[in-house]
């Protein structure tokens, strides 16, 4: 039952009507639920569709004036989080340029059967569980009719949005820096996942930077964390490198930075990122340096490991007490492996020695604890790694990118974002001014009771149609369309 007039105004009546036979007519309760939904949608997006007809015609208003034509109307069908949208809108012409300028407004982008909050809807989704379990979840509580396909390509266009706004925000410099800390940490580690094209695996690069920690309820929560990753070590610490200048004062900010030692993550590289800083301090992640220890002296009693552990961050000279530890643990060794296994520990210590020592060693006091960036691997692990799950290489930095976003909270930003820096999905003033009209003549629009019963003889006829045009656009039956299709 079509409740909504061609007028835009909503009949009670009818509309209790249909509500009682939609029920009625149901057998059971979910049944009734289930087709009230489906109604009450239809009826929303016909009420949508109305309002959308009124702000596109107050939109030509304001462009006629500027000069351009009506080429057409066109008809289009957007699945919108408030269900599947079917509206008409003019295009307009001038000058060989032709657009569309409802669409620009409502920040519906061309060739897309998926508007921008249904877009950020999907990719939420599928950055929980995979694409099939999405395109399930999606049709099964949104409704919404979508394969696990073109979830995947969703996924990748938001995944490419979400790196070039990262990028943009990174390497925008901030005039007047927020805040000024006086100590900041940087933390990176990698990630092996499966790789499809190349057969092996591939490393995710991850860094984050943060000013502190606070208290949360019983945890504790970073300040001012920025997480940056991807499979391209070398752009992503081009990146970090542009975000601190542009942030942060380096000459009055001493930088802690923290790493595993592995390819990348090395003094060296935290180093170039920080030059010009106040003062750096490396780390060499603890959680590696016990495991380094656990896994060489595995032939040793636990007690003498715990005591090694113990005592590596209380002495004052890690170089001193190093021979000490390893002549006990080769007392301990039982064949030629052992042996072997103790020499390459005590190689490891010594070469990290001046970046084991803890915070509290070196006599640096902050509420700052370094090692949350292999806490933080679980909100990329957990959905791209186990389970045989395998990438392609650019949906593993596509995916690697939306989850960044999602966890800097920058997702709907970056789908906003357009190439040369501005949101040019928001409604402008010709938006609003349009919006404002609009309203201004529906609050206005007191009929008298010629026009009332004009209305209720009203017949729509032909709602919309098209003249075909098989030949010239200046051929007489061109100028019949379009003296036609202006109005």
């Amino acid at each position: 039952m079509d409740i909504i007039t061609k007028t835009g105004e909503i009949w009670s009546e009818n509309a209790i009507g249909a509500v009682i036979s939609l029920i009625k007519e149901s057998d059971d309760s979910i049944e009734a639920e289930r087709k009230l939904t489906h109604w009450l949608t239809e009826m929303n997006c016909q009420l949508i569709a109305m309002a959308l007809a009124r702000i596109d015609t107050e939109l030509y208003q304001i462009y006629k004036v500027q000069g351009w034509r009506v080429a057409r109307r066109d008809s289009r069908t957007i699945c919108c989080r408030y269900g599947e949208l079917t509206y008409t809108r003019r295009l307009l012409q001038k000058e060989g340029k032709s657009f569309y300028p409802l669409d620009r407004k409502m920040g519906f982008e061309p060739r897309k059967h998926y508007s921008l909050g249904m877009i950020e809807r999907i990719v939420e989704a599928v950055a929980i569980t995979t694409s099939r379990s999405a395109s399930e979840l999606l049709q099964s509580l949104a409704e919404i009719t979508i394969s696990h396909q073109s979830v995947i390509s969703l996924k990748n266009y938001a995944g490419k949005k979400a790196k070039a706004y990262e990028k943009a925000l990174a390497e925008e410099e901030k005039v007047e820096k927020p805040t000024q800390p006086e100590i900041i940490a940087i933390e990176g580690d990698g990630i092996v996942l499966k790789n499809k094209e190349k057969g092996g695996v591939s490393e995710v690069h991850r860094l984050q930077v943060y000013e502190g920690v606070r208290e949360n309820g019983n945890r504790t929560e970073l300040v001012g964390l920025r997480c940056f990753a991807s499979t391209c070590r070398k752009e992503l610490f081009a990146m970090v490198r542009s975000y601190l200048l542009g942030h942060y004062d380096l000459s009055k900010t001493t930088v802690l930075s923290n790493g595993d030692g592995g390819s990348g993550y090395q003094f060296q590289d935290f180093e170039r990122m920080v030059e010009g800083c106040l003062d750096h301090q490396h780390f060499r992640d603890c959680y590696h340096v016990h495991e380094k220890i656990r896994t060489r002296l595995s032939f040793c009693n636990k007690e003498l490991v715990d005591h090694i552990i113990r005592e590596l961050h209380r002495t004052d000279d890690i170089m001193k007490q190093i021979p000490v530890w390893m002549d006990t643990a080769r007392s301990c060794a039982r064949t030629e492996a052992d042996l072997e296994e103790v020499d390459k520990l005590q190689s490891y210590l010594e070469r990290n020695a001046p970046y084991i020592p803890s915070l509290s060693q070196r006599g640096i006091h902050t509420e700052i604890h370094l090692g949350t960036a292999e806490t933080n691997h679980r909100f990329y692990s957990y959905r791209m790694k186990r389970q045989g799950r395998s990438w392609s290489s650019e949906g593993m930095e596509c995916m690697v990118w939306v989850l960044t976003a999602r966890k800097n909270k920058t997702l709907t930003a970056a789908l906003l974002y357009h190439a040369n820096g501005k949101s040019y999905k928001k409604m402008d003033r010709a938006m609003h001014k349009a919006a404002v009209q609009a309203e201004r003549k529906i609050a206005q629009n007191v009929r008298s009771e010629a026009q009332k019963r004009k209305m209720r003889n009203y017949r729509p006829g032909c709602l919309e149609g098209r003249i075909g045009v098989y030949g010239a656009s200046s051929s007489p039956m061109g100028r019949l369309a379009r003296a036609i299709q202006k109005y």
